[in-house]
């Protein structure tokens, strides 16, 4: 049986992108309707919940950045529309490194509409140096 974060790389769909305009990264997912994520959120009506939806944004900049990075924080998120199976989800991010860590500003799009939006700070698990 698989994590939940291997079900999610699992719906990556490619690579990771730099984007040269602004050093941004992106990567694509597509949560087909057996997605574990979507079970029981919600009967009948399945949506990806928050926290899948930041596990996602996690895994893309595991995909990313081999480093091994633990998630510290999460602040100042807004999820503003529905995820439902099937849908691209583009995850953009922009890296700021910092004291020993990581922080990422993401956005999650599906199509042009954002989905969410949050930072997540990133620590080196314990026994690495960044």
């Amino acid at each position: 049986m698989r994590t939940l974060r291997e079900e999610i790389i699992a719906c990556s769909a490619g690579q990771v992108r730099i984007l040269e305009a602004d050093q941004s990264c992106e990567l694509t997912f597509r949560f087909g309707d057996g997605f574990t994520g979507f079970r029981g959120h919600f009967p009948g009506h399945p949506i990806l919940p928050a926290f899948v939806q930041i596990m996602t944004a996690e895994c893309a900049v595991r995909l990313h950045d081999t480093r091994p990075w633990s998630l510290r924080r999460v602040e100042r998120s807004k999820f503003l529309r529905p995820i439902a199976p099937n849908e691209p989800v583009t995850v953009c991010w922009q890296e700021q490194p910092g004291d020993g860590g990581l922080r990422c500003s993401f956005t999650l799009r599906v199509g042009a509409e954002k989905a969410a939006v949050f930072t997540l700070e990133f620590i080196a698990e314990e026994g690495q140096h960044a």
